[in-house]
């Protein structure tokens, strides 16, 4: 059965055998919510799939370029990007040039498109198709987002190797057989693995054409008419165009690399890696060839004038104004009100569950007289939690106020940010949260000061949600060989769909049928094994190198601790003794610890998992008095509920919003490696 790889192994392959300077390309960086907003929005403006192109909006308009050109601009924007923008405001908070490097893209892609529409509208169209639109053929032509698959067989290879992916687009046309495989990138790219990644897709459709060329005996030959190009837009429009004569000196050193990705290769050192394969460059200054001969749809671009897109940027900036002023006002009277002397900073950070306001202090004015107003601010602006007062990291004094439309993080939308690249140890991250900037923060359970955590938070806060959360973060960055779970659920409910899981270590314990203390004391007999057979390794990464055979790392999930050490004084011992044994020496055997308790008193954190477990998620708590047991410090108290949650590791507790697991998403993905016949 043939190994099966994806083309974002190869690449990865590609960036860790290259210098950081061939990396490192032009452009502002973008962001993975943005870089799938850019790829959708090309998809719709000329994808005949489930749904007509917006493309066709250009049947309507005069046959003009520029008419074309802003036409389409228009069209995305209120069918597509506005919407985005409107819906994802707090998301994207904090990352206005992003926003608007991307919309500039968008609109020089909108260009692209338009100019090729044009180029067919002024070439002679072919008698078999005399009735067809401009933009209905270029909607033929193109297919985004194709699936691809092929299988590659080489001497000297153990096996073969199946390598499955997902190009940008393929554009085929169909009176001259001729196909151009198209790349599309956003904002600051790597020019090597850029070109690399798009070179295996050209590969993997030379492979198919060929293929399927067998299947039909009279089909037009193929060798020689697979183009490549390369589209970046950061935001400008840049296209690099290859014949495949260009592309194949490249090929053998391709192949060599899938097959030293997927270990099947048998050389001693894996060709490829060491020797990766280059592309001919155009020199600087050149346009290469047109392999199309005056009917290909990628042709040279103008820009749009400044004027437009000044225009253009201006409607952006309108769409993410401020709707939070009257609130800013409300804030500062109730301030003067009592006395106080404060500004606010005009710039609010809007985030999914609660709004920032930064405070500058006047003259005279107290941290503490700010801060003594929290009830005060509550009672006036109507809110269902005190306004949280702290001192953030970079040492100014914020207000965070409950959002009044707030919203919720689905899991789908931090699921791109989870990517890892290919690790012999597993993908480690645990996922924590959403900040005010859109990005995911995790816990990197292979850093000491990630090493265990400790969850806390009252009925009703989400703590059940975020540890299902965790878990599935864990399950997707890994396979049954780099990860195992032993789960103790005390409320025998919150991990009903793991029960048969390959991912487990050993089977779901439930305290009232199996002792916990004995599996605890097996998790640190493993622990003990592993030192043992790894002498000398103070790593994890070090100790799978020495393993010579699988070594998971295993990651223990207790839903409610508080139970579990509330049953017996003598067995409450045994499980605190073996808790500070993990605490203390399992990271480096890569054996982890998340604890989760609905009651964080004194009488729980106290001993073992105050010293030993460093990292600490607090979601809504009851009593002032549980959110300084946890973080040291008041605050948790006043949390919204539903995932609003402070995270603490080194400084102060930064606060987060925890996505939601649909019940659907979390079932597909608790069921992975599962066989059918053995559910219940």
């Amino acid at each position: 059965m043939p190994v099966t790889i994806n083309v974002s192994q190869v690449c990865d392959a590609l960036y860790f055998a290259d210098s950081p300077e061939a990396v490192r390309g032009p452009g502002a960086p973008s962001t993975t919510i943005l870089g799938q907003w850019f790829h959708e929005g090309i998809r719709r403006l000329v994808s005949a799939g489930t749904e007509p192109p917006l493309l066709r909006v250009l049947a309507e308009v005069e046959p003009d370029l520029a008419l074309w050109k802003k036409t389409l601009t228009e069209t995305i924007y209120a069918n597509f990007v506005g919407p985005q923008l409107t819906r994802q405001q707090a998301a994207l908070s904090g990352m206005t040039p992003q926003v608007l490097s991307f919309w500039q893209a968008m609109q020089s892609a909108c260009d692209w498109i338009a100019e090729l529409t044009w180029t067919i509208q002024n070439q002679k169209v072919s008698h078999r198709h005399p009735i067809r639109a401009p933009w209905q053929t270029l909607s033929d032509w193109f297919s985004t987002e194709e699936s691809l698959t092929c299988t590659f067989s080489e001497p000297g290879w153990t096996d073969s190797v199946c390598l499955v992916g997902i190009a940008d687009a393929v554009v085929r046309l169909a009176a001259s057989g001729n196909w151009c495989a198209i790349e599309l990138k956003l904002g600051r790219t790597s020019p090597a693995i850029d070109l690399g990644q798009a070179c295996l897709y050209h590969l993997m459709l030379t492979a198919a054409e060929q293929a399927r060329q067998k299947e039909t005996p009279f089909a037009r030959p193929v060798q020689d008419v697979g183009t490549l190009a390369l589209v970046s837009f950061h935001p400008e429009r840049h296209e690099q165009l290859y014949t495949a004569a260009q592309l194949a000196d490249s090929r053998s050193k391709l192949i060599n690399l899938i097959g030293a990705v997927a270990g099947v290769n048998s050389r001693s050192t894996p060709a490829g890696v060491d020797d990766p394969p280059t592309i001919p460059m155009p020199p600087p200054g050149t346009v290469p060839p047109n392999p199309f001969a005056g009917q290909t749809p990628v042709s040279p671009l103008s820009r749009e004038s400044n004027t437009a897109r000044e225009s253009n940027t201006a409607r952006a900036s309108n769409t993410a104004a401020n709707p939070y002023a009257d609130l800013s006002k409300s804030i500062l009277r109730t301030f003067q009100s009592y006395g106080v002397d404060v500004t606010l900073s005009e710039s609010i950070d809007v985030g999914p569950s609660f709004l920032r306001f930064r405070v500058q202090l006047g003259r005279g004015t107290k941290v503490s007289a700010v801060k003594s107003r929290a009830a005060e601010l509550q009672v006036v602006l109507s809110l269902k939690a005190e306004p949280f007062i702290a001192t953030n990291d970079e040492g100014k004094l914020v207000i965070d106020v409950q959002r009044p439309d707030r919203q919720k993080v689905l899991y789908e939308t931090i699921r791109p940010q989870l990517l890892n690249g290919p690790s012999t140890t597993g993908g480690s991250r645990v996922p924590v949260g959403i900040d005010l900037s859109g990005q995911l923060i995790c816990a990197d359970l292979s850093k000491p000061e990630h090493s265990h955590l400790l969850v806390a938070g009252t009925t009703g806060s989400g703590k059940s949600e975020w540890l299902r959360v965790a878990i599935a973060g864990l399950m997707e960055t890994n396979t049954p060989d780099t990860l195992r779970l032993l789960i103790i659920d005390p409320k025998r409910n919150a991990f009903h769909a793991l029960r048969q899981s390959p991912y487990l270590w050993r089977p779901i314990i439930f305290p009232d049928e199996h002792s916990a203390v004995d599996a605890l004391a097996e998790l640190a007999e493993e622990m003990d094994r592993r030192y043992r057979i790894c002498d000398g390794a103070d790593s994890f990464a070090q100790m799978v190198s020495k393993s010579e055979s699988p070594l998971p790392r295993i990651v223990c999930v207790c839903d409610e601790y508080r139970d579990l050490i509330s049953r017996d004084r003598k067995e409450r011992k045994l499980i605190e003794a073996q808790i500070c044994r993990l605490g203390a020496k399992a990271r480096a055997a890569g054996i982890h610890l998340i604890l989760a308790t609905q009651e964080p008193s004194r009488d729980t954190i106290k001993g073992p998992l105050d010293s030993n477990i460093p990292a600490r998620v607090g979601l809504k708590m009851g009593k002032r008095l549980e959110s300084t047991m946890l973080f040291g410090e008041k605050g948790a108290e006043n949390l919204l509920g539903n995932g609003d949650l402070l995270f603490k590791d080194i400084g102060s507790p930064r606060r987060l919003q925890g996505p939601l697991l649909s019940d659907e998403l979390r079932d597909e993905i608790f069921a992975r490696g599962l066989n059918p016949n053995s559910m219940d």
